[in-house]
């Protein structure tokens, strides 16, 4: 089993060394430690740690908050502050940087070993949703149905190539815009309007049709009818944040 890697940043010797002590007997490998942010910084590129402990208050150009936000630039690696003072501006800068907890010292070790495992956990499972995300793009890309990734507020985040095929618009030109603005979808009455029937999806597991025909209005102006289905993206341990919006032009003989 590969060890986790956990990288030190403290320019008190005696407090880096005992938390090194600490950390190995948890199980975890140090990467190094550094007393300064520009330290930090270069070793953090060389040994890409799983984790960084961060000692806000650094000797040197920058402090801890700094060489976060210097981090948070090149690489996603979580950043743990860890600092003997909790005043408020300090803080409130420290929350600016997105890091992933803040923890006043004394600490004891069940605290810092509960929050180093689960910023471990939230970075691998932000790299594993994206690597999905990544899969699911490649795949509607290659796929001949028109396809489009929209937001839970209707704006479209990714759209094929077969979607400019069907609608004559571009992915481009369709980025950020609401899908049903754009293309003007009528659905039937009896289903209700198309933006109010795509947030049925949000409480469905399965593709919902919504509804079997509809009609889209093209960029050429002219009307199209079209099969509309709908379904959640679903990330694990995340909640729904885009829905899969799939048209196909109804003279095809497979609906399905």
């Amino acid at each position: 089993m590969v060890q986790k890697k956990v990288m030190i940043v403290e320019d008190e010797g005696v407090v880096a060394l005992s938390l090194k002590s600490t950390l190995s007997k948890m199980g975890y490998t140090i990467t190094g430690i550094a007393i300064t942010g520009k330290e930090a910084i270069t070793l953090a590129l060389e040994t890409q740690p799983d984790v960084i402990l961060m000692d806000i208050h650094l000797k040197g150009d920058i402090d801890g908050i700094q060489t976060t936000e210097e981090l948070n630039r090149v690489t996603d690696i979580p950043v743990i502050y860890l600092t003997a003072y909790a005043d408020e501006e300090t803080l409130n800068r420290a929350l600016k940087t997105e890091s992933h907890s803040y923890l006043v010292k004394p600490f004891n070790p069940r605290e810092l070993y509960s929050n180093i495992e689960f910023a471990i956990y939230k970075r691998r499972l932000k790299e594993k949703i994206g690597s999905a995300r990544e899969k699911l793009e490649l795949h509607l890309t290659r796929s001949p149905e028109c396809a489009y990734i929209i937001d839970l507020h209707n704006r479209i985040v990714f759209a094929n190539p077969s979607s400019e095929i069907l609608t004559g618009y571009g992915a481009e030109e369709v980025a950020g815009k609401n899908v049903f603005a754009l293309l003007n979808i009528a659905p039937s009455k009896k289903e209700g309007s198309g933006d109010d029937t795509l947030q049925r999806v949000l409480s469905l597991d399965a593709m919902y049709y919504l509804p079997s025909l509809a009609l889209i209005t093209m960029k050429s102006g002219k009307m199209r009818t079209v099969s509309l289905k709908a379904g959640i993206i679903r990330e694990e341990g995340a909640e729904a944040k885009n829905l899969l919006l799939l048209m196909k032009d109804a003279s095809s003989p497979d609906l399905t």
